[in-house]
């Protein structure tokens, strides 16, 4: 692919420890890396400062960021960067078409993006959500300046609705003739999960929608190789640690499934049962708090609290076993799969109809059990246990490096230019 001036417009990128900034800083890097103009269009609330392959980044006003958001502190809760309980989403949601940023952020943003292409022309715009109102920005740029544009699709929207969805039939009326309208005039569209592409295509008629999957930085893993950096006292000796890193209930996740297989081990085999540890590493709300530390888990379930992102890296590459939990939808597979693949270890995959069991149990790289069959995830833990989990899951990750998901990204952008100029 030739040099090419790109936009890269996302409401997050780095340095938010959130998984939508990797994405954008994965690819802003490589891209960089091949001799691309990059410039990053985001919002204040990720932080300031460069991102790496980045000629420019533009940090636009946000109003999540103001002093009239009663929730900005939930929201620094959420990021890490404060003590608090992880929040739930916000009410309002339920109520603003398509989403929160059309009031908040995109009335910035998109005035912004006008004029930078105004300065200096871009080759190509890459948009990605949520939340959907980015789409609005690229939309903008095709419709007024003939900007070629790639919109990047991280959740299914309307598809296996990840979200409350709108109360009045009209809203969501609405909600879908903008997915339909705003998804369908860019030149080419992207989505994390083969579910999403096949449903861009079948249900909103898109014709060109494509894979293109999270992934993980490998670069990153220098930061933890050598020395070992866990505190004391994490991992006991002589059981099998299951470990579960992260966020749980801000997008709709549950500890309740594997705390029922717990229960169900303990009550059937409680000798195997004795020999495990499911440890939870993250913020918590007060609610999963409760569930995670019941007293009849006492001694076999242990919330550890948060740690900083290298500490949390070396004890994913220390667990016995990673545990990845799901909502059970079938398009869903998350930023936290390619960091449990990327750390080598076997994943538990509790929901065996999402796509993050299919890309694990495909690839060798762990197992996957029923979301709501306590026996079943009891079966699957006691195969843990006692070691009747096999792997084969060398190299897997490379897949999934951005380094090597930069060469889709290339591709796509490149097809909407080529597109765009045989239209012309």
């Amino acid at each position: 692919m030739p040099s090419r001036r790109i936009l890269l417009v996302a409401q997050l990128a780095p340095p938010s420890p959130l998984s939508a900034a990797r994405r954008v800083a994965g690819f802003a890097k490589h891209l960089g890396r091949r001799g691309h103009d990059v410039t990053v269009l985001c919002s204040n609330l990720s932080g300031s400062g460069p991102v790496d392959g980045a000629r420019r980044v533009v940090r636009t006003r946000d109003l999540m960021t103001s002093r009239f958001n009663w929730r900005k502190g939930q929201f620094a809760a959420l990021q890490g960067t404060a003590q608090g309980s992880a929040p739930m989403p916000s009410k309002l949601e339920e109520w603003v078409i398509p989403d929160l940023a059309i009031l908040s952020w995109v009335p910035f943003a998109l005035p912004r993006a006008l004029g930078l292409h105004r300065e200096r022309p871009f080759d190509v715009v890459w948009t990605s959500g949520p939340p959907p109102t980015t789409y609005l920005v690229g939309l903008a740029l095709s419709r007024l300046h003939g900007v070629p544009w790639v919109a990047d699709l991280r959740d299914g929207w309307r598809f296996e609705r990840t979200r409350t969805d709108f109360p009045l039939a009209a809203m969501r009326a609405a909600d879908a003739w903008l997915e339909r309208t705003l998804l369908g005039a860019a030149d080419r569209l992207t989505t994390i999960s083969r579910p999403m592409a096949e449903d861009a295509r079948e249900r909103l008629g898109v014709r060109e929608a494509h894979t293109l999957s999270n992934g993980f930085d490998l670069e990153e893993l220098a930061l933890v190789a050598g020395g070992d950096g866990i505190p004391d006292g994490i991992l006991t000796p002589g059981r099998h640690s299951l470990l579960y890193t992260g966020r749980i209930g801000y997008v709709g996740r549950s500890p309740e499934p594997i705390l029922a297989g717990v229960r169900a081990l303990t009550r059937r085999d409680p000798d195997s049962a004795a020999k495990l540890e499911v440890l939870f590493a993250g913020p918590l709300r007060d609610d999963e708090r409760a569930q995670i530390e019941a007293p009849d888990l006492a001694g076999t379930v242990r919330a550890l609290g948060a740690f900083d992102r290298e500490t949390t890296m070396r004890l994913q590459r220390r667990a016995d076993t990673l545990l990845l939990l799901t909502t059970g939808i079938r398009g869903e597979t998350g930023q936290k799969l390619y960091e449990y693949l990327a750390a080598d270890r076997p994943i538990l995959v509790v929901g065996d109809q999402t796509e993050a069991a299919r890309v694990v149990t495909d690839g060798q790289a762990g197992i996957a059990v029923p979301l709501d069959d306590p026996d079943a995830i009891a079966d699957g833990l006691a195969d843990l246990v006692h070691g009747r989990v096999r792997t084969a899951a060398d190299g897997i990750a490379r897949r999934f490096d951005y380094a090597a998901l930069t060469d889709e990204l290339e591709a796509h952008l490149e097809a909407a230019i080529s597109a765009t100029t045989t239209v012309r």
